[in-house]
This record gives C-alpha cells, structure tokens and sequence, in this order.
C-alpha cells in the first residue's frame, strides 16, 4: 500500500480493524481448561512473589505494599506497505533508525563521460579525473522512524501470535487499553518516508548501473578502435619490413659473397704457411730421432771399448757421444721455436678470420638497418597502443570496483528495507491490542512496577511440581512467557513511565482505577482461581490460605 493510500483511509474515515490478542493460551499438552480465575490467581501469585516483604537485620527496609494490578492492551499497529506489513510501536518508545549514504551527483558523471566519449584522449582523461569521483563528498542520510519495529525474532513471533487474535470492536474491550502515542497520520508521514528512501535507493541504483554500461561500452568501444589500428599498423609495416628486407637481404648476400672469398684466400694464406712450418717440423723430429739413434750407437761402442781395454776409442766415442747430445738439445729448441711459430700463425689466422666476420657482421647490419627501424617503429606503435588499452582498462576496472560496491551497498540496503515487517499483506490498517497486566508496588515514596507479559500455559505432565509459591514465582513454570521478543516491548511500558511524567500519572490512575484487587467480585474471581490452582495440585492448601490472607488485606 501507498502512504498516500493510507491517509485516504483516514481522511475518509475508514475504520480500523481492531484485533484483540490472548494473554494466556494452553500449551499443547495441557488437556484441562485454564480459566480466567485462573489467569488472574496466577498473576497475583506472581506479584505477591515479586513484592519486598522487607529486608535487613540493622536497617530493615520496609515491606512494599502492593498498589494495583491491572490488565492493560498495548497498542501495536499493522501497516501494509510495499507486499509487507510493517509493525508499528504504538506507544512509540520503540524507533529504528536508517541511514542511508548520499552519493555525489550520478548524472554529472554521466554527462562528464559522455560529453568526452568521442575522443580516446578525452575520454582517458575523463576517466583518470573521475577515478575516485564517487569515493569522494559521500554524507550520509539519516531517517529516524518513530514506532518502526524492525526486529526479525518479534516479527516472526508476532506473526505466529497474530494466528490467535481476534477482530473485536474497540468499545468490548475490557482490559485498560494504552492509547496509542504513534497515530495514524505520523504512520503515513513514516510510509512516505520508507518510500522515499526507497525510491532513493533505487535511483541510486538505477544511475549506478547506468553508469557502469556506459564506460564498460565506452572503453570496450575505444578498446575495439585501438585494436583494430594496432592491426592496421601491424598489417602496413609488416608488408613495408617485407619490401625493405628483401632488397637488404640481396645486399647481405653480395656482403656474404665478398666475405666468403676474403675468408677464403686468407685462409689459404696462412694454411699454406701452416703447411710449410708443419713440415719444417717434421725435418727437425726427423733430425732428432736419427740423434738419439747415434748416441745409442755411441753408447754401444763405448761399452765395446771399455771390453776391449780400447782407452783411445773410448774416449773417442765419449767425445762423439757429447756432440749428438748437444745436437738434440739444439733440435728440441728449435722445434718448441717451431710450435711457437704453428701456434701464432694459427692465432693470427682466427683472429684476421674473425675481423673478417666482423667487418661482415658490421656491414650486414649496416644493409639491415632501415628493417631494424622500421621493426623498432612498429614494436613502439604496439607498445603504445597496448599502454593506452591497459590505461583505459585499468581506470574502467577501478571505476566499475567502486561502482559495483556502491550498487551491492543499495543492494543490501533495499534488501533491508524489503525485510522488514511481515511477509503477508493486510489489506487495511489495523491495531493490534497485546494484552499484559501491569503491577504497582509502593514502599515510602518510592515506586516500582512490573509487567507480567502473554504466556503458556503449562501442564503438570511437562513440568514439576513447585513446592512453595513465596519466594519462588519467578521460576514458576505453571506460565512460560510466550515470546521473549514480545516481552521486551511491553516492557517499554515501563521506560515510557520512567521517561515521562505525563505517561507515568496517566499510567498509574488508569492502574488504579482498573486494579483488580479492589472488588469484592474480583477478588472472589481470584480465590476461586486460587482453589483451581489447588485442585491441579500447583499448590497446597497452606500456600492458598497464606494467599488468601494476603488477598483480604485489600478489603476496605
């Protein structure tokens, strides 16, 4: 429903549904009736259980006297909003606060990248500019809902609680209904304010997402043209470096040509000279082995000598012996003076071979060199054509992060949003009355109070037995409190009361006035509960008489 559709209904005067919820239900298992003098003996258990009876040896406190117990309605609103139906606190005390993030201006963004979309250089430049445009000058919203009640475990529990209400009108009532502080017209201004934070929240997504299919196609766009003249580049040098390496190519191959026969003759050259001292060599080892063969000689002749006592031609071979030695000494020089020679003849034939290879080296990249610049000219396009593309992909994908974040950011929050309140939809305003009893207990000035809120009712087969009511009410397990959840909100009665004085003085007289120990029939309603409670054996005879006692103090 529309806010505005809700304050039609009021300002036509159409009537809200007024729904009246139990304080008590049996449990599954409980098979035996539990009656409203039940309800009541139990709850004046419970309160003569929380009531002070007096404390304290040296400075004993006075006992708190038991103003009032009265039956009460807290008044909570049903509201269908949006597929849902949000509940309303109608005292007010609870409220739910939504903030929402206020992002700069999307449509100024969209027109900055538009307006330079044509250009590539524009459009980088737009992009780098506007790199963390919506990081900046954010604030947040802030909407305080009066009454919102937002909690998941009190939704879902009142909404099981809601299957046992009842559609009453207002004046059967009995119970003192709180009236409600959240009416009709602050409901409809909270509707258009969930509405308008709605609509906020999808705006902010819908420009978001606008935004992000605008530079994604953009960039994709230029991204496509940068590709398509990085071909084109490709394509024209490839065939420029083609025509230009086949004439270089001819010139390398004339250059190989020439340096070929170089290397040629110079190798000829120096393996003719290789050649000549090789042999040169050969003479020399030749000359020393017929040495060595002629000391041998020698030495057989001096061994014949020296048999024969032939001191002269001893001697004489001795003296020919010496001179070969000194032949072979000769001879070994001169051949390391030969390998000497091979081996530097050999070094200078790699080294003229090698300057040769260099020169060709040298000119052949000469011959290479327009295809080298045109190879470096087209290497360089690419390059910069591929920095430009990683630039505009790199500011698209910061962007688009930010982007994406915001949206799953509007996301959560319409999801939120979305959640609150119960799944079904009524189809008008209704107010939901929770019934609760609300006690008073006085000692001196001071007062306290004390909600007792809608509970199940036990059976004896699920729990054991008490054994003694004073003292012990707040564990009784006779009455289980319905929904935690729950109980917190009526409990606010109670903060309404601390917080406002006007509240507080309202509270209390209509308590007194509806107190249900102050007549005759009332109380009477309370001994009979008393005796049921008995007759399941919840209690003994002597804990009913001592409540019975307590219960005739109230007689005027």
């Amino acid at each position: 429903m529309r806010a505005h559709s809700l304050l039609e209904q009021v300002a036509n005067g159409a009537k809200v549904t007024n729904l009246l919820l139990p304080f008590s239900v049996s449990a599954k298992d409980r098979t035996l009736p539990f009656t409203e003098e039940m309800e009541l003996a139990v709850i004046f258990c419970m309160a003569e259980s929380d009531r002070k009876k007096g404390e304290g040896i040296i400075l004993k406190k006075p006992p708190e006297e038991l103003v009032f117990i009265a039956k009460s309605c807290y008044p909570i609103w049903l509201v269908p909003w949006g597929g849902k139906t949000l509940l309303f606190d109608g005292l007010g005390v609870s409220t739910r606060a939504l903030h929402r993030e206020v992002l700069p201006d999307a449509k100024t963004f969209i027109n900055d990248i538009q307006g330079s979309a044509e250009k590539r250089q524009a459009y980088s430049a737009a992009l780098t500019d506007r790199a963390h445009y919506f990081e900046s000058f954010r604030r947040e919203e802030k909407k305080t809902i009066l009454g919102l009640i937002t909690s998941p475990e009190l939704v879902q529990d009142f909404q099981t609680y809601l299957t046992d209400a009842e559609e009453v009108d207002k004046s059967k009532i009995k119970e003192v209904c709180l009236s409600p502080i959240v009416d009709e017209t602050a409901i409809s201004s909270a509707l258009n304010e969930l509405s308008e934070l709605r609509t906020a929240l999808e705006n902010d997504i819908q420009n978001l997402r606008e935004a992000m299919k605008l530079i994604s196609a953009t960039t994709r766009q230029h991204v496509d043209i940068l590709l398509e003249e990085t071909r084109k580049i490709q394509a024209e040098l490839n065939e420029k470096i083609m025509a230009t390496k086949s004439l270089a190519m001819e010139k390398v191959r004339q250059i190989q040509e020439k340096c070929d026969a170089r290397i040629l003759k110079t190798s000829q050259k120096f393996e003719k000279q290789l050649q000549e001292l090789h042999q040169e060599r050969v003479k020399l080892e030749k000359k020393e082995e017929r040495a060595v063969a002629q000391i041998e000689r020698c030495e057989a002749e001096i061994q014949d000598s020296k048999a024969r006592r032939d001191t002269a031609r001893e001697r004489r071979w001795k003296e020919e012996k010496e001179k070969w030695k000194r032949e072979i000494s000769a001879l070994k020089k001169s051949i390391e003076d030969m390998d000497k020679q091979i081996e530097e003849t050999e070094s200078q034939k790699t080294i003229e071979v090698s300057n040769v290879r260099a020169e060709f080296n040298e000119q052949s990249e000469t011959a290479m060199k327009d295809v080298r610049e045109l190879e470096a000219v087209k290497e360089s396009k690419i390059q910069l054509s591929q920095r430009e593309m990683n630039s505009l992909e790199d500011s698209t994908s910061t962007l688009l992060a930010q982007l994406d974040n915001l949206t799953k950011q509007k996301r959560m929050a319409l999801e939120e949003l979305d959640r609150m309140g119960m799944p079904e939809q009524r189809r008008k305003l209704a107010l939901a009355y929770v019934p609760l009893y609300l006690s008073c207990f006085q000692a001196g000035i001071q007062r306290k109070y004390v909600v007792y809120p809608p509970s199940i009712v036990g059976s004896m087969r699920a729990i054991t037995k008490f054994k003694s009511l004073l003292g012990v009410s707040k564990k009784w397990s006779l009455f289980q409190q319905r929904s935690k959840a729950v109980t917190n909100v009526l409990n606010q009665v109670i903060t309404l009361i601390e917080r406002d004085p006007v509240s507080k003085r309202d509270i209390h007289d209509a308590g007194v006035h509806a107190n249900i120990l102050q007549t005759m029939e009332s109380r009477e309603r309370i001994k009979k509960g008393l005796e049921g409670l008995r007759n399941e054996e919840w209690m003994s005879s002597n804990e009913v008489q001592i409540l019975i006692a307590s219960l005739e103090s109230f007689s005027p």
